[in-house]
């Protein structure tokens, strides 16, 4: 909605772009006609815009495509070799820095684990230094990297451009993350709260099932948060910070949270939770990882299942709130707690729901597990750079070519 202010003829091209470039990758290969048909452009007028993206290099003709009663034309997909972007994922013990052309698609990563020691000074100049190590192997491969999106753990304020807090971890809030990183980087850089990145993964692989819905991602990871789009639109609220369903009480007379809050609901279901309640029932003389606790739990060890049954009961009470608040159609859960055994997690979480939530509500609602079987963070993160690169595309290319 653009209030009092109207399109001129600019404005009107880039949107026109954006639609068709957003079209054929959802597309993957089709002819011009096929774009011309699902955007209701003019053929000319398609054919014009596929000539400049051609001559950007962001597009390419890919052979001959044969249509009906034999008809040929020349199919035009996305150019996945030529640009790409970085996609970061910082988390409060590890941290994933990707590669990813501009359909979306990983190329290459590295993801390290943080141990309790370095600050995040120290953190933060590894991730800047990883992001370049892997431009610089793509510019070895002829692959220009012309974007960067980092996913960060919330409360992230954008009006400060800070991480509010990050439970456990001290000192992030001194440090200008966006700021930083387009210096060090020199490239336009975007930063999105980790769990509205994981809702964006998952709208941009079924657009067309989400659409005019409410969906809501739930990242059970380090942290819980939830990425909540309502009509093809992140809701963010009025700093950025909406969504954070881990500093919800259920237990209003639980533990003091370092939010302020009592009895929040990441402190009863996270990774860290989890892991740090499996370490406690079973007293081993090594402290065991998340990794190694997961393994437990999937090689059938008795209390670590009955440990993260209990995180799957504590997590639907969560989920039970968001439901009740945002009465969504799709709820899709993710991030390092829904890796560990998710059929068992969605048959609980599942059953859960449906017992404290009206049966009119939970008929017109789908749970699921995420369509990205790895890091939807990571995802997202690389999704929000390729957003406004698709939004934008003159101001990414015109120049370059010119």
């Amino acid at each position: 909605m653009r209030g009092n202010h109207g399109y001129n003829q600019e404005s009107i091209q880039d949107m026109n772009r954006t639609l068709l470039i957003s079209l054929l990758r959802k597309e993957g290969i089709c002819a011009r006609a096929h774009l011309a048909n699902l955007s209701m452009l003019k053929q000319a007028t398609v054919t014009n815009i596929m000539n400049d993206f051609i001559n950007w290099g962001v597009v390419k003709e890919v052979g001959f495509l044969v249509g009906s009663k034999g008809r040929r034309s020349i199919g035009i997909s996305i150019n996945n070799d030529d640009y790409g972007v970085i996609g970061i994922r910082l988390g409060r013990k590890n941290y994933t820095v990707g590669l990813f052309d501009l359909s979306g698609n990983l190329v290459d990563h590295r993801r390290r684990e943080v141990d309790a020691g370095p600050k995040p000074r120290a953190i933060f100049d590894k991730i800047k230094r990883e992001a370049k190590d892997l431009m610089k192997l793509a510019k070895q491969g002829e692959r220009k990297v012309i974007a960067a999106g980092i996913a960060i753990p919330g409360p992230y304020s954008e009006r400060r451009g800070r991480i509010e807090l990050m439970t456990g971890v001290s000192g992030w809030n001194e440090i200008s993350i966006q700021e930083e990183l387009t210096e060090d980087l020199q490239l336009p850089v975007f930063v999105e709260q980790d769990a509205n990145a994981g809702a964006l993964a998952q709208y941009w692989h079924k657009e067309e099932d989400y659409k005019n819905n409410v969906l809501v991602y739930i990242a059970d990871g380090q942290g819980v948060g939830a990425g909540i789009i309502s009509n093809g639109e992140l809701l963010k609220g009025s700093i950025g910070v909406a969504g954070e369903i881990g500093h919800t009480s259920i237990c209003f007379n639980g533990p003091k949270c370092a939010c302020g809050n009592f009895g929040c609901l990441e402190n009863y279901c996270s990774s860290i939770a989890f892991t740090k309640k499996v370490n406690e029932e079973l007293k081993s003389e090594k402290e065991l990882s998340f990794s190694e606790t997961a393994k437990l739990v999937q090689d059938g060890n008795e209390k670590a299942v009955d440990i993260f049954m209990e995180s799957c009961d504590n997590l639907s009470v969560g989920i039970v709130n968001v439901i009740n608040s945002f009465n969504p159609a799709f709820i899709v859960i993710g991030d390092d707690m829904a890796h560990i055994a998710p059929d068992l997690m969605l048959e609980r979480i599942k059953k859960d729901v449906e017992e404290r939530v009206l049966p009119e509500i939970y008929a017109n609602m789908d749970i699921s597990m995420s369509v990205v079987s790895s890091d939807s963070m990571v995802h997202g993160a690389a999704i929000v750079a390729i957003m406004d690169i698709f939004s934008h595309p003159g101001k990414y290319f015109e120049q370059e070519s010119g």
